[in-house]
Parts: C-alpha cells; sequence; structure tokens
C-alpha cells in the first residue's frame, strides 16, 4: 500500500539546528506512524550506526528554544530529544524495517532536494542584497528586509504554535497576523542579527509572541530591536490587547 505523505507537510517539519537542517525525533515518528519511545528504542539498538553528522541530542537549552518555533507542544518538558539530519533519516528506514519507513523516507529526501534547490536558487540573489545594504545606509534597511520576505518560501495555512484560551479568545478577539514591516526598527547591530534568521523563522517569531496580559500566544506590532548580551531583543505591541511585549532570541 502506498503512503502519500505531503512534501509541505515535511517541510514545515525541518528546523535548523547548529547550522544544519534536521527533523525531530518526535515528528519523524510521527511521520513513520510509531512512537517516538519505538524509534529512539531502535535507533538504540542500532547507535553504531548513527554519529553525529547523522544524529545529535539536543542540549536543555536548544530543548526550550526549538519549542517556540515547533507545533510539538510537550517538547519543552521533554528531557531527551534526538534530530536526525538528512543522512540520519535515511539510516533510519534500515533500522525501522518497514514498508512505510521506507516510503516516507522518500517523501523526506525528496523534500530535502526542493530545499536545496530552493536555497541554491536564491543564493546569487542573498548574496547581492548583501553587497546592497553594505552599501546603502540604515534607511533603507525596510526594503531589503521586505525583499527577504518575499525570498522567503510561502507558508501553507496551519495550526497556530502553542495554546489558545477559547474563553479568553471571545473576549479579546482573534489576534490578527502581524506584518513583519509594521513599524519595523531595529539598531544596526540588532539587524546584523535578524537578516540572519531564515525568513520563516522570523515570520514565527513576530507571530509568537507571549503576552502577559492576554496568557496567551499572539504576535507582535510596532517593532523596536536592539542587541544585547549578546542576544537579540525584540519589543513591540501586542496586536490583541495592545500591551506591551518583549521577545528575547539567542545569536548563534
Amino acid at each position: 500500500m502506498t503512503t502519500n505523505v505531503p512534501i509541505e507537510r515535511i517541510k514545515r517539519s525541518i528546523v535548523l539546528i547548529r547550522g544544519q537542517k534536521v527533523m525531530l525525533d518526535r515528528d519523524l515518528a510521527n511521520l513513520y506512524g510509531v512512537e517516538t519511545r519505538v524509534l529512539n528504542q531502535a535507533v538504540g539498538r542500532n547507535i553504531k550506526r548513527f554519529p553525529d553528522d547523522f544524529m545529535f541530542v539536543l542540549t536543555r537549552e536548544e530543548i526550550m528554544r526549538i519549542s517556540q518555533i515547533v507545533t510539538s507542544s510537550d517538547i519543552k518538558y521533554s528531557k531527551r530529544v534526538r534530530v536526525f539530519t538528512e543522512q540520519g533519516v535515511a539510516m533510519l528506514s534500515s533500522v525501522l524495517r518497514s514498508e512505510r519507513a521506507v516510503e516516507v523516507n522518500i517523501a523526506i529526501m525528496r523534500a530535502f532536494v526542493q530545499l536545496r534547490e530552493m536555497l541554491a536558487s536564491n543564493a546569487e540573489l542573498s548574496r547581492k542584497l548583501k553587497q546592497m545594504e553594505k552599501k546603502y545606509d540604515e534607511q533603507f534597511k525596510i526594503v531589503f528586509e521586505a525583499i527577504r520576505q518575499l525570498m522567503a518560501p510561502t507558508e501553507t495555512k496551519k495550526k497556530k504554535i502553542g495554546f489558545t484560551v477559547k474563553k479568553k479568545q471571545k473576549a479579546y478577539g482573534k489576534s490578527k497576523p502581524t506584518k513583519a514591516l509594521d513599524e519595523f526598527s531595529l539598531t544596526p547591530q540588532a539587524f546584523r542579527i535578524w537578516i540572519n534568521i531564515p525568513g520563516d523563522i522570523q515570520i514565527k517569531i513576530l507571530n509568537n509572541i507571549w503576552c502577559i496580559t492576554c496568557s496567551d500566544i499572539t504576535s507582535i506590532r510596532s517593532v523596536r530591536g536592539k542587541a544585547q548580551k549578546g542576544m537579540l531583543i525584540l519589543k513591540g505591541i501586542c496586536t490583541r490587547c495592545g500591551n506591551p511585549v518583549t521577545r528575547a532570541i539567542e545569536n548563534k
């Protein structure tokens, strides 16, 4: 029986950690139709097949950081999270030994190939954009940011990251996605950090802000950013209640 796995669904599960495109063990287990525990047990029995460039374990700091941009709601409570590179994913089909694993792996390999092709097609444009950024002054930064947003892959509609309290939705109304360029101002040092963040992650950051007043995930507008102690600090206004919100992003 053929297993149809949407390529776009797989692409959304690929994240960038330690400069590598990887997939979380729980996302892979979901695609394979097995429990995360079962997948990790199979890996543990064949650990010699998974060197560090195939698979590695996230630190606690990495788990907390990645929990802000993935849909796995329980990841922040996990004590151990494994992630797999493209080579590691290819190896998984040999240890899971199921027809579904083979078919899913074929779809995953195609997703990785498409991502590489997309990045390659944007490489020349990115190079020219960086040259222009060095040439023109800070007044043009919002233009460059707009270009980068256009270069980023279009996201399909998906489940909102985080949780939603329905009762408070009635009181405040649904939060409208913020426009990334709505009154967006960064210091030069902060801007250098921001442009190195992939476009799709930038969008997730701006639409995944915790608001104390709303006690919920919301989006941000009127963004002001600065670099502080190696971190990018974004401050702005909650699009739902209008109160101040802040988001700190580590500079890796």
